[in-house]
Order: C-alpha cells, then structure tokens, then sequence
C-alpha cells in the first residue's frame, strides 16, 4: 500500500504521520507540493503512484476564507480537482476531507450524509465544490468532519492558552456539535480503506452527547484541573464583541450522523474520552 498525504504538517496530518510508516508514504506540505498547482500534482502523482491520495490540506481559516474566497477557491476546490484528474491517470483512490460547514446549520437532528448541503460561508462553499470536484475521481471517498482538534492551533490549546491568564472565558453556547480528535479521524480514515468499504461519502466526528462550545470549553478545563470558569454567551454577542473583524457565519447545528461509518465496523470513541487521551499526551 503506498499513500500520497497533503497537509502532512496539520493537525490531521500529523495524526496520519504516527499511524503511516514512512516506507509507505509520501507525506507533503507546502514546502514539497503547491496544491494549487496543477502542474506540480499531475507530476507529482505520475512520479510517486500511489495508491491512495489523502487529501487533507484546506484553508481552514473559516473567516480568512471570508477575507480571500479566490485563495479558498484555488485551496479547497481547485486543487482537487487537479487531484481527481491525476488519481484517475495513475488509478489511485482519493479521499477527500470535507467539513459540517456544507451545511447551513439549521437542523434539529443529526446530519445525514445524503442530506442536502446548503453553506452559508465561503468556507464551505469552496469546501461543497471540492466534494463535487473529488467525485470525478473514478475511485474517490469523501469524508466530512468538524469541530477538529489535535497537534496544531486549535480550541482545546487556546483555551488552555488563555486560562493561563484569564480567570474567566465567554464562550457561545447556541452553536452544538461534538468534537473530532485528529488522531481519531486518521485512524478512521485508514480504517475506511482496510476494510475496503463502498466508495461514497461517510461522517466522522467523535461520539458521545451533543455539546456547545462553552461545554467543551468547560470539559477542557475540568480535566485539566483549572479553575477557569465559563459564562455563556450567543453567537451575536461574540460578534458584537468582534466587531472589528469579519466573522463568517457558522452553522448553529453541526451534529453529523455516524451510523454509515459506525455500521461498516470503524471505531467512533466517545469524545470525552478521546479528549482525556489528547490532554494526557500533553
């Protein structure tokens, strides 16, 4: 098995790096491939065969995307288109990391993967036309996640960030969704293809009890023993407390079902658990 993995610096990334041997795969960031090159992909791809391309690189900046949709457009949609014409010249698999931001967020149950997208950001608008871009990849999984944590800048880290100086942090409390441990959707990822499952799209976030963001926030700091404490606030009072930057609109609802990937046998912990493990590595 050999695999090609974009964004291999990212958090997703480095979750691939602890579980892909290095004699099995090709992990490239910027430095090696520019993604929005079609040229450097089609070479790269005839030059190193793989047989699974694990596109993970995006601009995952939600309101930086606002700021440079052109940028998020090369990023997030172009580059795999490029991928999907090269995957089909070498007959590799792609699989493409998509988002909850497909959808508007305005669900009272949990996301299904048939469901219709509807995005409201440019995020995940570039993000939807890179679905519909690695669909023309002959073989091709795509796999939406969300709320996204592990070695990198995220929320669990700015949250201990600042309660480091902050007795108190207001967090929104009316955007729900559960967390994804990056090493969690690594091993999935890889999990989807030993067992060989149907091509297609699949959900993946960790398990568990829906939760906002201040509830995450306010796990983060029970386990790691701190005593900051977390007032919620709404969304429109973040962004009356931001207004001098553009904040992108985020889904209020971003619960994704589980089940397709749950009964095809891949693991799905339990968040909770899978947050004391991430804290526990340090």
């Amino acid at each position: 098995m050999k695999y090609l993995v974009t964004g291999a610096n990212g958090q997703l990334g480095n979750g691939l790096r602890k579980i892909l041997p290095e004699s099995e795969a090709v992990f490239t960031d910027v430095a090696e491939l520019d993604v929005t090159d079609r040229e450097a992909i089609l070479g790269m791809l005839e030059k190193e065969k793989p047989e699974y391309v694990l596109h993970c690189a995006a601009l995952t900046n939600v309101d930086g995307c606002e700021d440079n949709p052109e940028l998020a457009d090369k990023i997030n949609h172009k580059s795999t288109e490029y991928f999907a014409e090269g995957c089909n010249k070498v007959n590799a698999t792609l699989m493409y990391i998509s988002t909850d931001y497909v959808f508007d967020g305005t669900a009272k149950e949990p996301y299904k993967v048939d469901d219709k997208p509807n995005p409201q950001s440019a995020y995940g608008k570039t993000k939807l036309l890179g679905e519909e871009a690695a669909k023309k990849a002959k073989k091709c999984y795509i796999i939406r996640t969300a709320w996204v944590y592990g070695d990198g800048h995220n929320f669990v880290k700015t949250m201990l960030r600042l309660s480091e100086t902050m007795p108190e942090i207001k967090v929104v409390n009316d955007q729900i969704g559960k967390p994804a441990w990056a090493d969690d959707l690594a091993k999935a990822m890889i999990g989807v293809i030993e067992k060989n499952l149907p091509q297609g799209v699949y959900h993946f976030t960790n398990d568990g009890d829906e939760i906002s963001w201040a509830d995450f926030a306010r796990k983060i700091f029970e386990l790691a023993g701190k005593g900051t404490t977390v007032p919620n606030i709404t969304t429109e009072e973040y962004i009356a407390m931001n207004s001098n930057k553009k904040i992108a609109p985020r889904p209020h609802y971003s619960v994704l079902d589980l089940s397709k990937l749950k009964n095809a046998g891949v693991s799905v912990p339990n968040w909770e658990e899978s947050l004391k493990s991430y804290l526990e590595l340090g």
